[in-house]
């Protein structure tokens, strides 16, 4: 009877020894992991009222700029444009480029909307209220701030996060692409998130 209480002991003893293991790994990774960035949000595309999710893609690429940026926009959007050449019609069907114009004082939703799409005739150029634009930017943990520029042809130049997001189907960040970028790269981040 001695030996089945001391083999009973030892089992417990082992079962709660994993037991405490399993919830150190637990807890370390609560502590460890990384905090969502993204989710859902609103803004004006071309007039009308446009929530993220009423038709999501399965992989959504998104970029925060404006429509009269003189370099890193039209960078940003030529290299997703030709990155979109070279993945199959199945691929496509499952992407949407998501432009977010920062500069809600001089970009209307009308115009942002052709601008996008001079690009690729399904990127969706979206424009908004500062209370709607300055919410997505915050949720992205993105930036912009808007500098007097005497120089500049618009008197103006908005310094704004030059990166592309890859959302998943609620808005959530999957990955991220900074400056310098090319299109190849572009396809890559996207193959590995599709």
């Amino acid at each position: 009877m001695g030996d089945i209480i001391k083999k009973h002991i030892i089992l417990a003893s082992i079962f709660s020894a994993f037991l405490a293991i399993a919830l150190l790994f637990a807890l370390n990774h609560y502590q460890n992991r990384q905090p969502e960035l993204g989710g859902d949000f609103q803004a004006n595309y071309n007039g009308a009222s446009w929530k993220f999710s009423d038709e999501p893609k399965k992989l959504n690429l998104l970029y925060f700029g404006y429509a009269k940026c003189p370099d890193v926009c039209p960078m940003a959007l030529s290299y997703s444009a030709e990155a979109l050449k070279f993945l199959t019609d199945k691929e496509r069907e499952n992407i949407r480029l998501i432009f977010v114009s920062v500069d809600v004082a001089n970009d209307t939703p009308e115009n942002v909307a052709v601008y996008a799409k001079q690009f690729d005739p399904g990127f969706i150029g979206l424009s908004g209220t500062k209370q709607s634009i300055d919410f997505a930017v915050h949720q992205f943990a993105a930036s912009y701030i808007e500098e007097k520029d005497p120089k500049s042809y618009l008197g103006y130049s908005i310094s704004h996060t030059d990166r592309i997001y890859f959302l998943n189907k609620k808005g959530i960040v999957l990955d991220t692409l900074p400056n310098p970028r090319s299109a190849q790269s572009i396809v890559e981040k996207i193959k590995e998130n599709l």
